[in-house]
């Protein structure tokens, strides 16, 4: 039976015996490394101006949104009379924004709040070598919390940026528009950056100098951004190719991009001085398609001088952070409810399960050879991330739930330790993925959510 089946199977030329050569593209007249800069002032803090602004434009270009980069200059305050004062950073360079906003022809397409949090959590959930790329485009180090309580960190080994220096960053941004694969026509529609700074200027960096290690006299706390730059690739077509999409945009048609956007919130979970053991948080908000849900939880450090490297924007607390290994009490049970269907239909009881609903929610729960950053310790500290899959299909557009006609998304999270509440977290932060499309035409551009 099986060699029947296999004779029937049909033949095909293997890429080694096809001697065809590779498609061209000889349309694309140029490719240019452009950089951009901010309009306005050219010095940023948070004590002055804050908000960047960006415009991208070009006559007759298309932007390649995988090149996109944002550059700049972060000044130690100290002057070059305190040297040794370094500037310490804990992340990479997203850490020192708080919001990002993306404006197309002047339509609002892309606004995420808690950005430094998100795009952090985003970043461990990246395999290892990319994140240690990604750190080598920003500040070449970040405060490892797993490697600072093996061997603690001083001023020796986790070293800054001396005072009276600066040195120039990169990252690109967690845009869902610069991040899907088609190019931008900037021509018709310009597209504006807008990313403001965070309101403590303590959050990215180093700033408790109460220790034997971290010290008035070896830390700086004074920081600004300077020379910000918008850095990327625009390509030029030949003038056939170009005239084609300017008759199709003039004959009243249009060119739809898909691409996904983040909706970022944080709830309070307080309860007079704790947390709350059982959390249930409503979420109401219309969408056409909901792909996945985030969830993390966050928990002010009862004791600084022990957590150094521990801010609001890489705390993803666990309920298992306070115990020294695995116990049952740091368990949890969780159950995300649209409607009445529950995802998953059972609730999420332990670490190990959350952990396999994640890969599930990356599409990787069956691959050999793709992963993110995070062990199984990391997972029960302070890199707790919950991933719910919403869609039909994993993978496939547009198969995600829609919200639009009136359920309510309700959260249901509840700590199995009942005699310790100060082991609760004290908030919630959720992201909501969601399937976007923009339209482009010729009288401007309009977004579908």
């Amino acid at each position: 039976m099986v060699e029947a089946t296999a004779n029937s199977v049909e033949d095909f030329l293997i890429d080694g015996l096809s001697f065809k050569l590779k498609k061209g593209a000889s349309y694309i007249n140029e490719r240019k490394s452009v950089t951009y800069h901010p309009q306005g002032s050219n010095y940023y803090s948070t004590n002055g101006t804050k908000l960047i602004k960006m415009l991208i434009t070009g006559q007759d270009a298309w932007l390649d949104g995988s090149t996109f980069r944002i550059a700049f200059d972060l000044v130690n305050g100290e002057g070059t009379a305190a040297e040794a004062k370094q500037l310490r950073v804990l992340g990479a360079p997203w850490t020192f924004f708080r919001r990002l906003r993306v404006l197309v022809g002047g339509q609002l397409i892309e606004d995420i709040d808690d950005y430094g949090r998100l795009h952090q959590m985003f970043s461990v959930l990246t395999a290892k070598d990319s994140r240690t790329n990604e750190l080598s485009e920003g500040f070449g180090k970040e405060w490892d919390l797993k490697e600072d309580q093996t061997t603690a960190y001083t001023a020796a080994t986790f070293p800054g940026i001396p005072g009276g220096q600066s040195r120039t960053v990169l990252f690109k941004p967690l845009s869902g528009l610069l991040n899907q694969e088609k190019f931008l026509p900037v021509r018709y529609s310009p597209i504006t950056i807008e990313l403001e700074l965070v309101n403590d200027p303590l959050e990215p960096i180093v700033s408790y100098l109460g220790g034997t290690n971290f010290k008035e006299d070896n830390t700086s706390t004074l920081w600004s951004i300077q020379n910000v730059q918008a850095k990327c690739d625009l390509v030029v077509l030949d003038n056939a190719l170009d005239n084609s999409y300017a008759e199709h945009l003039l004959s009243g048609k249009a060119l739809p991009i898909n691409y996904n956007t983040y909706i970022s919130q944080i709830q309070s979970t307080l309860s007079g001085p704790n947390g709350q053991k059982d959390i249930r948080h409503n979420i109401t908000r219309s969408i056409s398609r909901l792909k996945a849900l985030f969830i993390t939880f966050d928990k002010a450090v009862t004791s600084e001088k022990d957590y150094i490297g521990r801010k609001q924007f890489n705390d993803f607390y666990s309920p298992m952070m306070g115990y020294p290994n695995w116990n049952q009490d740091g368990e949890f049970e969780c159950q995300v409810q649209l409607g009445s269907k529950n995802y998953p239909e059972y609730p999420i009881r332990s670490h190990s399960e959350s952990m396999y609903q994640l890969r599930k929610t990356l599409g990787i729960q069956s691959s050999s050879l793709h992963s993110f950053d995070i062990d199984a310790y990391e997972y029960t500290k302070w890199n707790f991330i919950i991933g719910v899959d919403m869609e039909r299909q994993i993978g496939a557009s547009f198969t995600g739930m829609n919200t639009r006609a009136g359920d309510i998304l309700s959260i249901h999270f509840k700590h199995n330790q009942t005699n310790k509440p100060e082991y609760y977290a004290t908030s919630m932060h959720t992201i909501l993925v969601t399937d976007n499309i923009m339209e482009i035409r010729d009288g401007g551009v309009t977004v579908f959510d």
